[in-house]
């Protein structure tokens, strides 16, 4: 479970004109770029006012709405359903067409490369900065509008097919607002903008209209204030309408490069800092051995305590992945004709077997690639017929490319964190889930606890190796299987 903070990335559109110079062909690209950048800024500034303009009906509404039921005794007007059905669909609309824009560019608060120059990245954290506030302010003020109205909250959770808004709006909208990932990478912009101030009052003032407007928006976001830094917008704001006024006299050599501290700090750094290899990476014979033992299907949960992230997951493993299997024994079991499998016949040929869950989202992996580690735990389905493990497998490869989800929610499957990889490919096993905050997660020593050792357990260990070394296999000694148990919990709990 790979924790670290990346968001969407957006689309770059590459041109081909071969009578075009290499330059011109990077003016070109440059300019699809900047484009496509100024199309969603107007298009997120759009969004906004749509925004203000609802937030501006819905006093008025509430107000009506609570003359019609008083006046009814409680009971809701056929004319006040028919407005909530009309007002949730817009505001669906809105939810739902800002959600991207704030994860599209989130990612490049987090890059440390200088690929980007300051001026795209500013921009690029202003439009995913501002469509995330906004789905903040809306989901906010949404809360303190209907908070304690229990019928009218009600109205806002019903599903208005005809409007295509399913059930829970109003309830959704603020678990997603409150959700603790969120909001930490708002603070993180927080952050970025005060240390930056003068590079990106600089940057505001030369850029078009839409950039600076949503600017004004963030600076005045009611969420944004609670959340801090407004002494740092203030003065950018200061000095945006200073440069303004002046024409921007102020020479570009004398502006400061931006500066990543932070996102070196709590972005990539978490993914990226490992203080050695894994004790498995360059062992040949282990490698062989591991190979043979692996069956289409096969749960692999790994450990990589020389990893940063590895320090912030709970439990023994830090990882989970699935085992696809080589082409051979795809065609073996007469996998290869399921649809998802299918697909991707290509990178499995080239002995891409390992389907797991990323920064980067859900990829498939070569053996070899996934060795950088030092525990490994393999977990066999033991009760599923070849027709189902089919099915799973294909289930599992239907989530090829898809985004890593950092709400670490099972619920939702539009995102995928590397344990509701194996959750989503095995419905038919009942795995566990805790709560913790607003969603229902699952880590991978949750799965590792189903292969207890007992014969009614949904998942058999197959095979173990600890701190480098092979210390189980199936049919061997168990001691190497009580240290598993030992490891994980197992023991204790059914002691």
């Amino acid at each position: 479970m790979k924790r670290i903070m990346i968001g969407i990335s957006c689309a770059f559109v590459i041109i081909t004109a071969p009578a075009f110079s290499a330059d011109r062909t990077q003016s070109d690209l440059a300019h699809v770029v900047d484009s496509a950048r100024h199309n969603d800024a107007v298009a997120v500034e759009k969004l906004i006012q749509r925004s203000l303009t609802l937030r501006q009906k819905i006093p008025t509404f509430v107000d009506e709405a609570d003359k019609a039921t008083a006046s009814r005794k409680g009971a809701i007007p056929a004319a006040l359903s028919a407005t909530i059905a009309s007002s949730i669909g817009e505001a669906d609309a809105i939810r739902t067409t800002l959600f991207p824009y704030a994860l599209r560019y989130r990612h490049v608060l987090y890059r440390t490369d200088d690929s980007l120059n300051d001026r795209d990245r500013i921009e690029s954290i202003l439009i995913s900065m501002a469509a995330a506030l906004t789905l903040y302010d809306n989901a906010h003020f949404m809360e303190g509008q209907f908070g304690s109205k229990s019928a009218l909250r009600e109205k806002l959770n019903e599903a208005y097919p005809e409007y295509g808004v399913e059930g829970n709006f109003y309830k959704d909208s603020l678990m997603r607002a409150s959700t603790l990932t969120y909001r930490s990478t708002m603070l993180d912009a927080i952050r970025f903008f005060e240390e930056n101030r003068q590079s990106i009052a600089y940057h505001i003032a030369q850029a078009d209209p839409s950039i600076r407007s949503l600017y004004e928006y963030i600076d005045h976001s009611p969420m944004r204030s609670k959340l801090g830094g407004d002494n740092a917008f203030t003065q950018i704001s200061d000095q945006v309408g200073s440069l303004l006024s002046r024409a921007i006299e102020l020479p570009f050599a004398t502006v400061e490069k931006l500066k990543f501290n932070l996102s070196k700090g709590v972005g990539n750094t978490m993914g990226m800092v490992r203080w050695r290899n894994g004790k498995l990476r360059e062992d040949r014979e282990f490698l062989l051995e591991f190979s043979n033992a692996l069956k289409p299907g096969d749960i692999l949960l790994e450990k990589t305590p020389f990893a940063l992230t590895d320090k912030t997951i709970p439990g023994h493993f830090g990882h989970a992945a699935i085992y696809i299997g080589t082409f051979e024994q795809l065609r073996d079991m007469g996998a290869l004709d399921t649809p998802f499998v299918r697909k991707h016949i290509d990178q499995i040929r080239e002995g891409k077997v390992i389907l797991e869950a990323l920064r980067e989202g859900v990829v498939l992996n070569s053996v070899e690639h996934f060795m950088n580690i030092d525990d490994v735990a393999v977990l066999r389905p033991n009760r599923l017929e070849t027709d189902a493990m089919r099915t799973s497998l294909d289930l599992a490869m239907s989530h090829f490319g898809k985004k890593y989800d950092f709400d670490f929610n099972v619920n939702t499957t539009e995102t995928i964190v590397c344990s509701e990889l194996v959750y989503a490919a095995y419905p038919q096993i009942d795995f566990m889930t805790k709560k913790v905050l607003s969603s229902f997660t699952i880590s991978p020593d949750d799965i590792a606890i189903l292969a207890s050792g007992d014969r009614s357990a949904p998942l058999e260990l197959t095979f173990f190796a600890h701190d480098g070394k092979k210390v189980y296999a199936k049919g061997a000694k168990e001691e190497g299987a009580k240290l598993y148990r030992t490891l994980v919990g197992i023991e204790k709990r059914y002691r």
